[in-house]
Formats: C-alpha cells, sequence, structure tokens
C-alpha cells in the first residue's frame, strides 16, 4: 500500500466519524428540546409561561440586575429603592452649568475635558427601578372585584404595562428625566 492511499483512507475514515458523530448529537439536541419534565404544562417550552419570565423579556432585565444596579437587597422597600435611584440618577445626569468666564484658553480647554452625563447609565438605572416596580406589582394580589355590578354595566379594563404607567409620570421643573428607548430597541 502506498503512503498517499493510507493519508486518504485516514481522512475518509475520520471524516465518516465526525459526520456521524454529528448525527447523533443533532438528534441528541432535538430530544431534549422535545422532552418534558414530569409534571411541566403542554401549553409551551418549559419555563416559557412565569409571570417573572414574561416580565423579564419585556424589561430585557432579570430583577437580580436590577438590584445590583441599584445596589439594593431584594427585601427592602421601595421607599429606599427609590432614594437609590434617585441618586445615581442625578450623578450621572447632566451637571449645571456653572457661568464662569474662562480667561484663558488653556481654562477653556480644561472645562471643554468636563465629563459629560451618560444617557446609557441614566437608561439602566430607569429601567432597573421599571423592572423592581413591575416585580412588586405582579406580587400584589389585584385588590378583589366587586360583585353588585350589572352585566349591563361597563368594566374599566386597565393594562399591566409597566412601561406605560412609568410614561406618564409627572416630571417636576428642574427635573432630569431620561426618555424612554424607542419600541424594539435593545
Amino acid at each position: 500500500m502506498s503512503a498517499p492511499r493510507v493519508i486518504a483512507e485516514l481522512v475518509v475514515t475520520g471524516i465518516r466519524v465526525l459526520g456521524k458523530a454529528t448525527a447523533a448529537a443533532g438528534s441528541q439536541a432535538v430530544k431534549n428540546f422535545k422532552h418534558k419534565p414530569e409534571g411541566a404544562t403542554d401549553t409551551g417550552p418549559v419555563g416559557a409561561g412565569s409571570s417573572k419570565n414574561k416580565i423579564t423579556s419585556q424589561l430585557n432585565m432579570s430583577l437580580d440586575e436590577a438590584h445590583l444596579i441599584l445596589n439594593v437587597k431584594k427585601d427592602e422597600p421601595m421607599e429606599i429603592i427609590q432614594k437609590h435611584y434617585d441618586s445615581i440618577f442625578a450623578a450621572n445626569g447632566p451637571q449645571p452649568i456653572k457661568p464662569e468666564a474662562h480667561t484663558t484658553p488653556q481654562a477653556a480647554k480644561k472645562a471643554s475635558r468636563i465629563p459629560t452625563h451618560s444617557h446609557y447609565l441614566q437608561s439602566k438605572v430607569y429601567r432597573a427601578l421599571e423592572r423592581i416596580k413591575a416585580e412588586r406589582q405582579a406580587e400584589t394580589p389585584p385588590p378583589p372585584s366587586s360583585t353588585s355590578e350589572t352585566a349591563n354595566s361597563s368594566t374599566i379594563v386597565e393594562t399591566s404595562n409597566p412601561i406605560s404607567a412609568e410614561a406618564t409620570k409627572t416630571v417636576k421643573e428642574g427635573e432630569t428625566v431620561a426618555p424612554p428607548p424607542p419600541p424594539g430597541s435593545t
């Protein structure tokens, strides 16, 4: 047997073994995807139905990440969380402009290097507060509905969208607020 023929047979055998292994791994992945653990519902993929997952996917932030951003513990009251939010949001906001006359070009150049605010960090802090508020709203049970309503009366339907609730927030004069990002952006 010649050396080139032996090398060719080794390459063909290696490719054949690699192809079989890839096919076996693919079929195992399909089986794993279709497998449902005991007690799982048939409504969708495993873990896709919980309200926490819906809130996380809607706001693109996990609850743990929100607590880390605002530097708060999970069991802290909303007043403390709001204080942390206010201080972090203000720290990353634009600094008030001080009317100073720059007498020398060097002073003007130094003043132009003062760091500006970070809209990105402000939006992350804003989303973190939104996420925590949405979680707290989801944990509290809705108030019991009145059974004295008649069938002909119209009922008011409230949306539980935490983003729209924050969008209607009243802003005080002189307060800096980061606008929410456009829909569909990450």
